[in-house]
């Protein structure tokens, strides 16, 4: 037995049985609301058009009851109870699915209708960072594009230089060696001389 209200007490405790007693709650109010609604606004609309007094008291006999009057008291007395169809009643019931019906189609539209819309803008979101993300890996990709030919360019404008400057050098040491030559030519000639 103890196990028993063990597993009452954890099946009570979910979330879901509270919030299926909050929603049994709300219904039976709502429900209570509509049949007000019904029995103060329609019925006596319908009872206007119909001549009766309310939805309660359109009825259908099919076998009258059947009454005598008591000789003592001078009462009547209901000996056979009368067999009615209660339709106006069941009227009343129907009158008041359809109107809680309506609403609770009406709650789903709306909750429908918010929920596509949260959807929408969740994956418009999505979609914005996403392409913001891609937009940003395409600039950093153009940017190390950028740095490298950037560094490429400078790297062939050091080497032109620094070929430039070998050439330079080669050919200061090529006129070196052609005065040198030449110096030791002169030499030679005042030598023999």
């Amino acid at each position: 037995m103890k196990k028993f209200w063990q597993d009452f007490k954890k099946f009570i405790s979910r979330g879901n049985v509270i919030d299926m007693a909050v929603g049994v709650a709300v219904a039976t109010a709502f429900t209570a609301i509509v049949t007000a609604f019904t029995k103060g606004f329609i019925s006596p609309l319908i009872a206007l058009m119909t001549g009766d007094s309310s939805l309660d008291a359109m009825t259908y006999v099919l076998r009258p009851a059947v009454t005598e009057i008591d000789a003592a008291t001078g009462e009547e007395l209901i000996v056979t109870p009368a067999v009615e169809l209660l339709w106006g009643a069941f009227l009343q019931k129907i009158i008041d699915f359809l109107i809680i019906a309506l609403v609770l189609f009406i709650a789903l539209r709306i909750a429908t209708a918010v929920s596509n819309h949260s959807k929408n803008i969740r994956q418009n979101v999505i979609n914005a960072l996403t392409n913001a993300d891609e937009k940003a890996a395409a600039e950093a990709e153009a940017a190390r594009a950028e740095a490298a030919e950037a560094e490429a360019k400078a790297l062939a404008e050091a080497n032109a230089k620094a070929e430039a400057e070998a050439a330079k050098c080669r050919e200061e040491e090529e006129r070196r060696k052609s005065e040198i030559a030449l110096l030791t030519e002169i030499r030679d000639l005042l030598k023999t001389k």
